[in-house]
């Protein structure tokens, strides 16, 4: 009896002020995120842009976060990395309102490209998405001791979930309210924009309390990191990014096309995936200490490959949303694992520092997805894009498995 107390105490030792803020925060991120990633690309073609502007403008968007990751990584980790999560805070809440008053083009791609709105917050991604996530990273690894560290992620990635599932319900609203505060088809999207930016407001005044510490060590010098892990990392990100470049937002764009599917039936999806992958975050701790942190991420990984195969060749969008929930709840168990290994492997006054790095390949390898998907799609060889996606992502898992297959997990 006393042995199963202890237990349970253990498993709330790591939960403290700080990661109860960030958990607060990740929900409501995780919750604007998990609408726009699913309005944005319909509202942009609503308003009559083709495929290749939807996908020009996300490219824009990838290359804008390029600059954004640099900045984060080496400001967050010099200046504090609470500032920087607020100042993207705010940035984000601004751009989402700038919707509010424009329908421009290329007004669009700026607010689109600075606030990285439509982006992120796909099912079973848990929230962990973003040019500021690096900070975020960094924060949450400096606020749990290094043994309880793939719980602290996992449980913030429910807490993620939990948010894009309400994104998700809320992503409804389109479908079911076409004449919205008498603007026409154009109230819905424009409401869930104010909503957004409101989230992001409250998200500030979160973060704010959270304590940062002022002893923690710093970097020497600026380039003094370790270039060899960055080196690692940036390979087999590079080779996710021209998988992820192919999927995100022009993946609800694919279900739009592909199938006719629309903001409620995409929105019922990731409502669904999003609380079942719940399920693999709570396990995720558990098989990262029976099989190892890379070997899971690993075979959760090439099961996703096979899976994403499917999906293309599905002849219903029922049989498609099926196929793509069972990739999305097995490549989950894989996220915190993944996070909690680059912060256990990095230092930890270049934890920021060594997340944007490793992570800008991915950036700048993903931009090519998003207009190179749209044009196939329009060309209508609407299999390709996740063909492609799966062939890059399962070049990861084997790039993963060569590099980190020996590395001391802490």
């Amino acid at each position: 009896m006393l042995e199963r107390q202890m237990t349970q105490i253990k498993k709330i030792e790591w939960l403290n002020r700080n990661l109860t803020l960030l958990m607060m925060g990740r929900l409501l991120r995780s919750m604007a995120q998990g609408f726009l990633v699913i309005i944005v690309a319909i509202y942009l073609s609503k308003l009559g842009f083709s495929g290749v502007q939807i996908g020009l403008i996300f490219t824009v968007t990838i290359v804008v976060s390029l600059f954004f990751a640099i900045l984060v990584g080496f400001f967050a980790d010099k200046y504090g990395r609470k500032l920087v999560i607020i100042v993207m805070t705010v940035i984000s809440a601004i751009s989402a309102a700038g919707f509010l008053f424009t329908t421009n083009y290329y007004i669009l791609m700026v607010l689109i490209a600075v606030g990285t709105i439509g982006r992120g917050g796909g099912a079973g991604s848990g929230g962990a998405f973003g040019p500021f996530y690096p900070a975020e990273q960094a924060l949450i690894s400096e606020s749990v001791k290094p043994a309880f560290r793939n719980h602290a992620f996992s449980y913030l990635s429910i807490f993620g979930t939990i948010g894009s599932a309400a994104g998700s319900i809320l992503a409804l609203i389109p479908s079911y309210y076409d004449n919205l505060f008498n603007l026409g088809w154009r109230g819905s999207y424009l409401f869930l924009m104010a909503l957004a930016s409101a989230i992001y407001v409250i998200m500030v005044f979160l973060t704010i309390p959270i304590e940062e510490s002022k002893n923690r060590p710093k970097r020497s010098g600026t380039f003094k990191i370790s270039w060899s892990l960055v080196g690692k990392l940036s390979i087999t990100n590079a080779l996710n990014g021209f998988g992820i470049g192919f999927l995100g937002p022009i993946l609800v764009y694919w279900f739009f096309i592909r199938y006719g599917a629309n903001t409620a039936s995409i929105g019922i999806l990731y409502t669904v995936i999003n609380i079942m992958a719940i399920i693999p975050f709570l396990i995720a701790p558990l098989l990262a200490k029976i099989w190892g942190s890379v070997k899971t991420i690993v075979i959760t990984r090439l099961f996703g490959v096979a899976s994403l195969v499917l999906v293309a060749f599905m002849p219903t969008f029922l049989l498609a949303s099926i196929f793509f929930a069972i990739r999305m709840m097995v490549i989950a168990i894989g996220n915190p694992l993944r996070q909690s290994f680059v912060m256990g492997q990095a230092k930890s006054e270049e934890r920021a520092t060594v997340a944007s790095l490793s992570n800008l390949p991915q950036q700048i390898t993903s931009s090519f997805g998003p207009a190179i998907g749209g044009y196939l799609i329009d060309l209508s060889m609407v299999e390709m894009p996740l063909l492609i996606a799966a062939a890059f992502q399962f070049l990861n898992a084997v790039f993963y498995w060569k590099f980190f297959k020996d590395s001391n997990e802490e």
